[in-house]
């Protein structure tokens, strides 16, 4: 008998530890609700996990709660505050509730400002070295799976859904990948067989990285078809009288995805902002190598990096083609294309927290005048 909502409600209800408040319907991979945790006297975020078959995580599912464990609430990392086994099929996981909205939310209106997504950045990578600590590694880290709390005045990035962390028997070991989400899966979680070990989680923080400074990758599986996967869906479609279901569809783009990962990469779909300059790229870059050898081989040599950069505050002003940059060099920046000649770009500036802006310089690209405001410090 296939499950329903009641029946994991009346599960829940028979672990005698939860309130139900609320479903919570943004992911469609599990069950999921906002809730009150009696003995504990908290708001909890409850979800509902099938277990991955060719892992063990869960035949100890309180692990969780240790791994998570920190001092205080400066941790990057959703804490777990329970774990259990739900009947025979599930289990469930009480998590901190955090009402900040996730890294996805925040893209739906386009990237974050530049040091913003850095910093957001060195706070999943602290999450991640708590995880790889414990010899865990998180196999699904992308935009959805990490929400936005504030911190000391600055974002605060929390890791969460914790349905596909698989243990690591040591540091350097690996384990089959995850493909619950396709366009995250590095080159060597589509080899066969898979592989995915701490290097892999950062490949995907590096993806989302991308995502956070340039803006969203598409979400249309349309975008990432190459010749050869259009060529699969043409003969496909003929076989099989004119439609292709979803199923084989599917796996057309997973073998199109896997290529991209193997070779230009899936950020060569994304959209380019002007102003990143080339040392964020190329940690970008590093963090995305199709090899992992290549790559960053732990957080904290990605976190060095990032934690170097001084670089303005970069970000999209709300009317169309325009970039704004605060503070930087002490004054306020504003770079936008020259009304009286739409082929140059002009730079602005202004006294920091003044409005009284003035032409600056000119430039033949947004890239360019771009370039002009970073050497304004040098």
């Amino acid at each position: 008998m296939s499950t329903t909502l009641q029946d994991i409600q009346q599960l829940i209800a028979t672990t005698g530890k939860y309130r139900l408040e609320a479903e919570n319907t943004e992911g469609a991979n599990a069950y999921a609700f906002r809730a009150h945790h009696v003995p504990l006297d908290l708001p909890v975020f409850l979800k509902v996990l099938y277990p991955d078959p060719s892992g063990d995580l869960f035949a100890e599912p309180r692990l969780l709660v240790e791994a998570t464990r920190t001092e205080g609430n400066e941790s990057n990392l959703v804490r777990v505050h329970d774990a259990q086994r739900l009947g025979d099929d599930f289990v469930l996981v009480a998590m901190e509730y955090v009402d900040g909205g996730s890294i996805l939310s925040r893209l739906s209106g386009g990237p974050l400002p530049m040091m913003e997504a850095v910093c957001a950045a060195i706070g999943i990578l602290h999450g991640l070295a708590q995880l790889h600590q414990a010899l865990l590694v998180h196999r699904d880290i992308k935009p959805a799976n990490v929400l936005i709390s504030q911190r000391h005045g600055r974002i605060w990035p929390k890791i969460t859904d914790f349905g596909s962390v698989a243990r690591l028997a040591d540091a350097s070991a690996s384990v089959t990948a995850s493909r619950h989400s396709a366009l995250y899966v590095p080159a060597e979680g589509w080899a066969t067989p898979s592989r995915y070990d701490v290097r892999s989680d950062l490949y995907q923080v590096g993806l989302v990285l991308f995502e956070m400074v340039h803006g969203a990758l598409p979400y249309n599986d349309d975008a990432y078809l190459d010749s050869e996967a259009r060529k699969e869906l043409r003969e496909l479609a003929r076989a099989s009288g004119g439609s292709v279901d979803d199923f084989d569809t599917q796996k057309v783009v997973d073998r199109a995805l896997a290529r991209a990962a193997s070779g230009k990469g899936v950020i060569s779909f994304g959209r380019m902002q002007p102003y990143v300059p080339k040392s964020l790229a190329r940690i970008i870059n590093k963090a995305v190598s199709p090899h992992p050898a290549a790559r960053y081989q732990t957080p904290s040599e990605m976190i060095g990096d990032l934690e170097a950069l001084r670089l303005p505050d970069w970000r999209l002003a709300p009317c169309g083609e325009q970039y704004a940059a605060n503070g930087w060099s002490g004054w306020d920046w504003s770079i936008g294309k020259d009304p009286k000649k739409p082929e140059q770009w002009v730079v602005l500036r202004s006294r920091q927290a003044a409005t009284n802006f003035r032409r600056w310089a000119a430039a033949e690209s947004a890239r360019a005048a771009c370039r002009l405001v970073m050497e304004a410090a040098a």
